[in-house]
């Protein structure tokens, strides 16, 4: 085994599947007709009859793919590693469990995206509603993300 994480050893299907879910919840989880979609609008006072244009459309979809591309890139990247390590310390373990898949998510979440939201609190003066909205749809699409490395892992 090679030291560290090669771009050989990632698995790219899971990375476009991770980043086709992060899309499709996005879609849902901040559409007008989903409750936590009123909720951002109005927290964000987006009017709820807001249209946007397809340049707009086009530039925030290609922000969210490069954006969605880089954060499952990296939190497989970790996942990898983390495979790695414990096979080093067991060699009977292959594979990553759905178990690692949503504490590996849980963590992520909890240590990287909870204390960046809160910075919208602190300094951008950001409701807690948002931050829960926020925060919620991280949570969901990490866990998502999670689950399908651990299958593919």
């Amino acid at each position: 085994m090679a030291a560290g994480v090669e771009f050989s050893d990632l698995d790219w299907l899971a990375i476009v599947l991770a980043i086709v879910a992060n899309m499709a919840l996005g879609f849902l989880w901040y559409s007008p007709k989903f409750p936590t979609g009123k909720l951002w609008m109005q927290e964000k006072k987006i009017p709820a009859d807001m249209k946007p244009t397809a340049a707009e459309m086009g530039r925030a979809m290609t922000l969210m793919v490069v954006g969605s591309f880089l954060m499952f890139f990296v939190l497989m990247h970790v996942f990898v590693a983390f495979r790695d390590a414990m096979t080093l310390d067991d060699a009977s373990i292959t594979d990553i469990s759905y178990a690692d898949g949503a504490q590996g998510a849980l963590f992520t979440w909890l240590g990287f995206f909870v204390p960046v939201l809160w910075t919208g609190i602190a300094w951008e003066k950001e409701s807690w509603r948002l931050f829960f909205v926020n925060a919620g749809y991280y949570l969901v699409t990490l866990l998502v993300a999670g689950m399908i490395f651990a299958w593919r892992l």
